[in-house]
C-alpha cells in the first residue's frame, strides 16, 4: 500500500532551516559567519542524535549549503519550503537585515497557507543569537527567551557566547538538547510536510531607482566579441555576463547583488555605461571582464572611461583559469589600466570560488570608502544600514575564530 500522501511528502523535507543575519566581514576574513556554522553543525548532530527521521528526510539546511553557482533565492525558497521548522537567529542585525526578514516572512506565509494554527504548534523556534539592546523593542525576542528561561547566562549573553566559551559548555549544551527536542517533536509529531513558499522577492521590499547599492559590469555584449573569443557566457547586455558559463545559474552581477542584499543593502545590476549617475552617488563593486581591451582601439578608451572613477566604486577583474582561451595578458593590461586610473590594489578572482569568497569583502569595502569620502554638505547617504561589527564578535579576538587544527580542542571544550 501507498503510504499516506502527507507521509510522501514529508519523506522529501528537512527537519529545520536555520535563518541569521549576515556580518560585515572581519577585514579580509571571508567567513565573519563562522560561528553561525559551528552551531549549525552542533545543532544537525543533535537533532540527528533525537531523531528517527523517515527515509529521505534531510536534517536541516542553513545557507552555506547552496552550491557556489545557484540562484541564491529559488534555493532559499525551495528549502524554505521544505523545512518543518525554522529557527531563526535574533541578533540586533537581525531585525535589520531584509534578507533575513524575508526568510522568516516566507516561512510564515507557508504556515498561514497551511492554516492559521500552525503558527502557534511549534513550527518557529526562534533563538536569541545575541542580545538585543533594552532601547530596540523587539517583541519577538520574548518568544527567543523561551529556550532558556531557567538559563541566566542565556539571556545576559546569547547563545552565541555560551557557543563560543568552554566556560559555558554545560548550558550551552543543555540549550541545544532541548532546541533540538522541540525540532524533533514537531517535525515528527505535527509535520507540516514540504509546500510552497514565497520566494524573496514576493516578500521584501522592490528595489527603487536609486538603490543602496550597485553592481555595475564592464564586459563586452556578444555583438561586439573580438573574433576570437567563443560567445558563451555573454549577452545582449554586459550585465547578464556568466564569466562561469554553464556553472553559473545567474549571471555574475545578480550573485554580487545578493551578497549586497544579505549584508542589509537594496542593491541594483547595470552596465557601466548607464551607470554613471548611479556610481557618482552610490557605493558600488565594477566587475570587469579582461576581453574588453581586447578589440583594436578598446585600451585608451577604457582608459578614459576609468578616468575619475569614484573612490567607492570598487573593481574587480574577474576571469575563469577553466576557460581554455587565456586572458592573462589581458586581464594584466587591465590591472595595469586600472592601477593608472588611481587604483593601487585590485582584487582578482581567477576562479568561481575567489568570486564567491571576496565578494563581501568587497560590499563591506566600497560601503566603508563611500561613507568616508562621500560629499557631506547637501548629501543624503543612502538609508541602507551600515556595515558594522556589533553582529561580530563579542569576545576577545582570539576567541573570535574556530580552531585552525581539526586536532585542537574546539572553543566550548569538544574535539570535532
Amino acid at each position: 500500500m501507498s503510504p499516506p500522501a502527507d507521509r510522501r511528502r514529508s519523506e522529501r523535507g528537512s527537519y529545520f532551516f536555520l535563518s541569521y543575519a549576515h556580518s560585515a566581514p572581519l577585514g579580509a576574513r571571508a567567513d565573519s559567519d563562522v560561528w553561525v556554522g559551528q552551531f549549525f553543525d552542533d545543532l544537525a548532530e543533535e537533532v540527528t542524535r533525537q531523531a528517527r527521521p523517515v527515509a529521505g528526510m534531510r536534517i536541516g539546511f542553513f545557507d552555506q549549503h547552496i552550491p557556489l553557482g545557484a540562484d541564491w533565492k529559488a534555493a532559499l525558497a525551495e528549502a524554505l519550503g521544505d523545512a518543518e521548522v525554522f529557527v531563526p537567529l535574533y541578533s540586533p542585525g537581525y531585525f535589520s537585515r531584509p534578507w533575513a526578514l524575508g526568510e522568516r516572512d516566507s516561512f510564515r506565509a507557508r504556515l498561514v497557507a497551511a492554516g492559521s494554527d500552525r503558527l502557534t504548534a511549534g513550527h518557529l523556534a526562534p533563538v536569541l543569537w545575541i542580545p538585543i539592546p533594552s532601547w530596540e523593542d523587539q517583541p519577538e525576542v520574548d518568544d527567543a527567551l523561551d529556550l532558556g528561561r531557567d538559563v541566566p547566562e542565556y539571556a545576559e549573553n546569547g547563545l552565541r557566547a555560551l557557543c563560543m566559551l568552554a566556560s559555558y559548555r554545560e548550558q550551552y549544551q543543555l540549550l541545544l538538547s532541548r532546541l533540538a527536542g522541540q525540532i524533533v517533536h514537531v517535525a515528527e509529531r505535527r509535520p507540516l510536510g514540504p509546500s510552497r513558499a514565497p520566494s524573496m522577492d514576493e516578500v521584501t521590499r522592490p528595489v527603487s531607482a536609486d538603490p543602496d547599492f550597485v553592481v555595475a559590469v564592464l564586459a563586452p555584449t556578444r555583438d561586439r566579441l573580438p573574433a576570437e573569443r567563443d560567445p558563451s557566457g555573454y549577452a545582449s547586455s554586459g550585465r547578464l555576463w556568466r564569466p562561469y558559463g554553464s556553472r553559473q545559474e545567474l549571471p555574475a552581477a545578480e550573485y554580487a547583488a545578493s551578497t549586497a542584499e544579505r549584508l542589509g543593502l537594496t542593491a541594483r545590476t547595470a552596465d557601466f555605461a548607464q551607470a554613471a549617475g548611479l556610481l557618482d552617488r552610490r557605493p558600488a563593486v565594477l566587475l570587469v571582464d579582461p576581453w574588453i581591451v581586447a578589440a583594436p582601439g578598446s585600451p585608451a578608451d577604457l582608459a578614459s572611461r576609468l578616468r575619475g572613477l569614484r573612490e567607492w566604486v570598487v573593481p574587480l577583474v574577474v576571469t575563469d583559469d577553466g576557460d581554455g582561451q587565456d586572458a592573462a595578458g589581458w586581464a594584466t593590461e587591465v590591472m595595469e589600466l586600472l592601477h593608472d586610473a588611481g587604483r593601487p590594489q585590485v582584487k582578482h578572482a581567477c576562479t568561481m570560488r575567489e568570486f564567491v569568497d571576496l565578494m563581501p569583502a568587497l560590499v563591506t569595502e566600497a560601503r566603508r570608502r563611500f561613507l568616508k569620502h562621500a560629499p557631506v554638505v547637501g548629501f543624503d547617504p543612502p538609508p541602507g544600514p551600515v556595515p558594522s561589527l556589533r553582529d561580530g564578535p563579542a569576545v576577545p579576538p582570539d576567541l573570535a575564530s574556530p580552531p585552525a587544527d581539526p586536532a585542537t580542542p574546539r572553543p566550548h571544550g569538544e574535539d570535532r
